[in-house]
C-alpha cells in the first residue's frame, strides 16, 4: 500500500512537471512572438497605430491566457504566493482589456504602449523559458542572472508605462460616466504599493537565488 502511494505520487510529480514545462514554453514563445512582430513592424517604420493594430490582439489574449496562473498558485501547483501573482496577473488584465481594448485611440497614439509591450515581452519570455528549463535543473547562468537581474530596469519601465496609459484614458472613460473617472485615479493610486509589492518581492528573490548559488560554489 505504501508503495502504491508514492507510486501515485511520482507519477503526480511527472505529471506537474511535464504540464509547467510545456505551459512555459508556450507562454516563452507566445512572448517572444509578441516582441518579435512590435520589433519587425518598428523596422518597417510602421506609425503607432499600426504597430497597436497588428501587436495588441496577441498581447491582449496572451496576457488574457495567464488568469490560469492564480490558480495555479490557489491550488499548489507552483509555490508563488497567490497575493503577488493575483497583483501581476489582474493589473495586466485591467490594463489589456480596460485600457488597450475599451480605449484603442488613446492608447494607440501613445509611444506607451510600444515601451510597455517590449518591457512585457523581454520580461515575460526570459522567465517562461528560465521557468522551463529550471524544471529540469537545465537553466544556464546567462538565463538566471537575465531572471534575476532584467526586472530592475524592465519592472518600472513597465509598470510606468501601464500607469501612463491609464492616466491617458481618464478623460475617455468619463466622457462614458462622470463617476468612472474617481475608480480610475484609486487604481492608480493602487499603483503604488502594488508596484512596490513586486519589485520587493522580486528583490528578496534575487538575494535567495544568488545567496544559494554562492553557497553552492
Amino acid at each position: 500500500m505504501a508503495d502504491d502511494k508514492a507510486s501515485v505520487r511520482s507519477d503526480a510529480g511527472q505529471l506537474r512537471i511535464q504540464y509547467l514545462t510545456f505551459y512555459n514554453i508556450v507562454f516563452a514563445a507566445l512572448w517572444a512572438a509578441v516582441g518579435i512582430t512590435a520589433l519587425i513592424f518598428v523596422c518597417l517604420g510602421s506609425s503607432k497605430a499600426e504597430i497597436f493594430r497588428e501587436v495588441e490582439p496577441l498581447a491582449r489574449w496572451t496576457q488574457t491566457l495567464t488568469l490560469i496562473e492564480i490558480m495555479h498558485a490557489a491550488v499548489g501547483i507552483v509555490k508563488s504566493p497567490v497575493s503577488t501573482t493575483a497583483i501581476q496577473v489582474l493589473t495586466r488584465c485591467i490594463q489589456v482589456w480596460m485600457i488597450w481594448w475599451c480605449f484603442p485611440f488613446s492608447t494607440a497614439s501613445s509611444h506607451a504602449f510600444l515601451i510597455l509591450v517590449l518591457a512585457w515581452a523581454a520580461a515575460d519570455a526570459i522567465r517562461y523559458l528560465y521557468l522551463a528549463l529550471n524544471m529540469h535543473g537545465k537553466a544556464p547562468k546567462y538565463l538566471v542572472w537575465l531572471r534575476y537581474t532584467m526586472f530592475y530596469p524592465l519592472y518600472p519601465i513597465g509598470i510606468g508605462a501601464e500607469w501612463w496609459l491609464m492616466y491617458r484614458s481618464v478623460g475617455p472613460v468619463g466622457r462614458v460616466n462622470a463617476a468612472l473617472p474617481y475608480m480610475w485615479y484609486f487604481l492608480l493610486a493602487l499603483y503604488v504599493p502594488g508596484a512596490y509589492t513586486m519589485f520587493t518581492y522580486m528583490v528578496k528573490q534575487r538575494k535567495k537565488v544568488f545567496g544559494r548559488r554562492a553557497k553552492m560554489g
